[in-house]
């Protein structure tokens, strides 16, 4: 993505609540970008590093990705047995998850076949 996708993006994951300046967005990339964190490519779009990948744990792989929902899932799991009312307050978007994981299995058994 490049600097206006960025803002645009996080305007639109905040419902309209939030759209960060050029101001902040830019200088917030050139930073990364000096640190080799992110590269900017000959499009204007900028894409996070190697480096990065590595210092952050991120993988390309999906198992990593896979790990981390599943980490992440054993939390929830445990709030709701002690503090479920922590997790009724989210309840819209522990259900548009669970609509887009339900989205990736539906794909994949489509691809599969029988």
């Amino acid at each position: 993505m490049n600097g206006v996708d960025i803002m645009n993006d996080l305007q639109e994951m905040s419902r309209g609540w939030y759209r960060p300046s050029p101001g902040s967005i830019y200088p917030l990339l050139e930073q990364l970008e000096k640190e080799g964190l992110i590269a900017k490519n000959e499009d204007g779009k900028f894409e996070l590093t190697a480096s990065y990948r590595e210092q952050s744990g991120i993988g390309g792989d999906v198992a990593s990705a896979l790990s981390a929902i599943e980490s992440n899932t054993s939390y929830l799991e445990d709030l709701q047995k002690t503090d479920v009312a922590r997790l009724l307050k989210c309840r819209d978007r522990i259900e548009e998850l669970a609509k887009r994981l339900e989205g990736f299995t539906t794909e994949l058994q489509s691809r599969s076949g029988p």
